[in-house]
């Protein structure tokens, strides 16, 4: 299991406030990108992180890869917005609401990045399997909170998943997002089957003082 830092911001200036700080220790980072529309929730947007990276108001380090998280309807003007972002900094993966009837194969076919499925709480792995041929499906990301905001409840019946992907023979990356923290990393840690990722946000983004701290118990966990 790696974790991977998710930022989930209101506004440019806090965006760029934790990229300066997680880059230190992170190479990969997760971006949470929500319209409001999907998720009663409105992010930091693509438009304004395209700004500061072309008025160069972010250091990007070469090594720095993002994922990011769309929750929002229109996924297909917001991939658009990742592809213009290429020109400054390297995307790695981007996440698309299942429910919203993704074609895979043929986004894949338009970017150079890989597209990977986010399934809310309230999908099953059996329907999820029905409708998508998950052998092209380069990365699942499972909910582990009701999607929005950062701080919601962990919901540990939702890691059953992780063994149901197995099951399938599913052997790309699966990560899981939402509401982890010291004590619900435990929970995940002893599970036999266990994520690839583990996606971070309020317990490294909300630590303060205690970020060094917590990240160095992640890496012990």
């Amino acid at each position: 299991m790696k974790t991977v830092p998710t930022l989930l911001t209101l506004d440019r200036l806090e965006l760029s406030d934790q990229l300066e700080i997680f880059q230190p220790y992170y190479e990969r980072i997760q971006i949470d990108v929500a319209d409001g529309v999907l998720v009663p929730n409105v992010t930091t947007q693509i438009d304004e992180l395209n700004e500061l990276l072309e008025r160069d108001l972010i250091d990007i380090k070469p090594e720095t890869v993002f994922d990011f998280h769309l929750m929002v309807r229109d996924y297909k003007k917001e991939l658009e917005k990742i592809k213009e972002l290429q020109k400054y900094a390297k995307v790695n993966l981007v996440l698309i609401n299942a429910d919203l009837k993704v074609d895979i194969a043929k986004l894949t076919d338009q970017y150079d990045f890989s597209i990977g499925l986010d399934i809310s709480p309230e999908r099953e792995i059996s329907s999820l399997a029905r409708q998508y041929n998950l052998e092209n499906t380069k990365a699942i990301q499972i909910m582990t909170v009701e999607p929005g905001f950062q701080g919601s409840p962990f919901l540990p019946e939702m890691l059953m998943k992780i063994q149901q992907l197995r099951e399938l023979h599913y052997e790309k990356e699966i990560l899981i997002d939402g509401g982890v923290n010291s004590n619900t990393i435990k929970t995940i840690s002893g599970r036999k089957f266990k994520p690839d990722i583990i996606c971070i946000g309020s317990y490294l983004t909300k630590a303060e003082e205690e970020l060094e701290e917590r990240i160095n118990d992640l890496k012990k966990l």
